[in-house]
């Protein structure tokens, strides 16, 4: 357990030395020819935080609920047992590319295991780094919330995950092939990204009256018609029918966190989001992610339907407290998150022995 905490505690501190008031490069970092002394910094920076988490993850032996689970994936996949096993093509692809460079004796797991935790990584990080007004609240809450932590489990969807959070880029540009293009090919991972295809482009639009009623109905029907949905779904997702992940949680801290973020934003729309196109997005994004975790308990594993969703609520509070006049309020709220982030951080790493997440002990290949 002092493993995540010792990391969040030193990631989070290099993130305060990050400087916000530096203006983000049109261009990528190295095709800018002239680079700031502060861009030169936060990279730097970045960069040192990506190599921590990547380190901690990429070199972890047994860690996470399903890591052996996978193991056996990749053992199926190596004796070319394709059709034994339940995982998306692209997938299998990158497991056997792996296995025939680097031969196979059985502990070609581990570099899988690296390569996707770089990945991943990489997109989130990347995506902190562009979409972020103030670097500190947000990464402090993408690890505080256990984004981080969380993605040592369901590795595909993670990776999927990532990629989904960074391809708003392309919608804000209006590169909206490119957008396509990525979640296409992030879904040879896990194909639960197919989702954001429509989420995603209809958080961008400004709603109109007739177009809220629309979404509120639709929420009523789920809570209405939930066997309905459950049949739908399960023709998409037949692997979950009746398996250990079709258990119709609530999760009740999702719910309360995204009805604050909601009644904050609420607040402050008309002065953060009405016509700001990123908040407005992220605004909508937390009311889908409000929808998803009230309103559809009877999909399994709704967590990570809602995780695509709740994620923007690390872009959003930042922004919502850089509204607020008095700067001393918005000291208190900064200081608010990470301290009680730090409480929840410690309880669902400590829970995770018990909720079959399997985070603790925390064991690496390189001293263990």
């Amino acid at each position: 357990m002092a493993v995540y905490l010792v990391l969040a505690a030193i990631t989070i501190l290099i993130a305060f030395f990050s400087d916000r008031e530096v203006a983000k490069p049109e261009k990528g970092f190295f095709e800018c020819p002239e680079r700031t002394r502060g861009q030169v910094k936060n990279k730097i920076l970045y960069s040192m935080i990506f190599f921590l988490l990547f380190g901690v993850s990429a070199t972890r032996i047994a860690v996470g609920g399903d890591y052996w689970s996978y193991t056996s994936i990749f053992n199926l996949l190596a004796q070319n047992r394709d059709k034994s096993v339940a995982t998306e093509f692209g997938f299998n692809i990158l497991v056997k590319v792996v296995q025939k460079l680097f031969g196979y004796d059985g502990k070609q797991y581990i570099i899988i295991f690296a390569i996707v935790a770089f990945a991943t990584i990489f997109f989130f990080m990347k995506g902190l780094e562009e979409f972020s007004e103030d670097f500190f609240v947000s990464f402090s809450m993408f690890m505080l919330l256990g984004y981080y932590a969380s993605s040592f489990n369901s590795i595909r969807s993670y990776l999927a995950f990532s990629v989904a959070f960074y391809s708003i880029r392309y919608i804000f540009k209006k590169e909206y092939w490119k957008f396509v293009l990525m979640i296409l090919l992030a879904s040879t991972f896990h194909i639960s990204i197919l989702l954001v295809l429509v989420a995603y482009p209809l958080g961008k639009i400004k709603w109109k009256p007739w177009f809220i009623a629309l979404i509120s109905l639709f929420g009523i029907s789920l809570l209405a018609l939930p066997n309905v949905y459950r049949r739908l779904v399960f023709l998409i997702y037949p692997q979950y029918e009746n398996t250990i992940y079709d258990t119709g949680d609530v999760s009740y801290i999702n719910i309360a966190r995204c009805i604050a973020v909601l009644v904050f934003a609420i607040v402050l729309y008309k002065k953060v989001i009405k016509d700001n196109e990123r908040n407005r997005f992220y605004f909508n994004m937390n009311i889908f992610a409000t929808i998803v975790y009230v309103c559809c308990s009877f999909l399994p594993v709704v967590s990570r339907i809602g995780y695509y969703f709740n994620i923007f609520q690390i872009l959003l509070v930042p922004a919502l407290i850089d509204a607020i006049p008095k700067k001393w309020v918005r000291t208190v709220l900064k200081v608010l998150i990470v301290a009680v982030g730090f409480a929840y951080y410690a309880y669902f790493i400590y829970s995770s022995q018990y909720n079959g997440t399997r985070l603790i002990p925390y064991f690496n290949w390189i001293i263990n």
